[in-house]
């Protein structure tokens, strides 16, 4: 059992080494999941600093980083809550909205393209195999959390 956990994971980590922002245009892969965290979850368009950190599960200096790198590229801009100077809000630019459009094009073709070449009800396995190793794992990592 030992050798097909250390395959299995390695087959998964694989992916991990998969050089997906070569195909997104001046984006790199925390800014493609703090942009896409900032459109998707953001009420009314706005997301805090410390929820964006949050959902892309990074610590609030690098997310911090990420933005200030985005907003050198006029992807987002950042202002701070005149109610509670506490928050500051992220929110993408109409040129962010753009990059993104096109990412979200560039990544649904690969996808497409990748998907494409195997068969369907295999796939629908794979996926189903895959969250059910994930629902156990994030079930045994809970009894085993070390407390801090």
């Amino acid at each position: 059992m030992n050798d097909k956990f250390e395959e299995l994971f390695k087959a998964m980590h694989q992916f991990h080494k998969l050089r997906l922002g070569d195909m997104m245009p001046n984006v790199s892969g925390a800014d493609f999941w703090a942009m896409r965290n900032i459109v998707d979850k953001g009420e009314d368009g706005k997301i805090t600093v410390s929820e964006l950190a949050k959902k892309t599960n990074v610590l609030p200096s690098a997310i911090s980083r990420t933005i200030r790198g985005l907003e050198d590229k006029g992807y987002v801009e950042r202002t701070i809550n005149k109610n509670d100077r506490r928050n500051t809000y992220v929110e993408m630019t109409d040129k962010g909205r753009e990059v993104m459009q096109i990412v979200r094009e560039n990544m649904h073709d690969f996808g497409e393209a990748v998907l494409s070449k195997l068969d369907g009800n295999e796939l629908s396995q794979l996926i189903a195999y895959l969250n059910n190793i994930y629902d156990i794992a994030q079930k045994e990592i809970e009894i085993r959390k070390v407390k801090k």
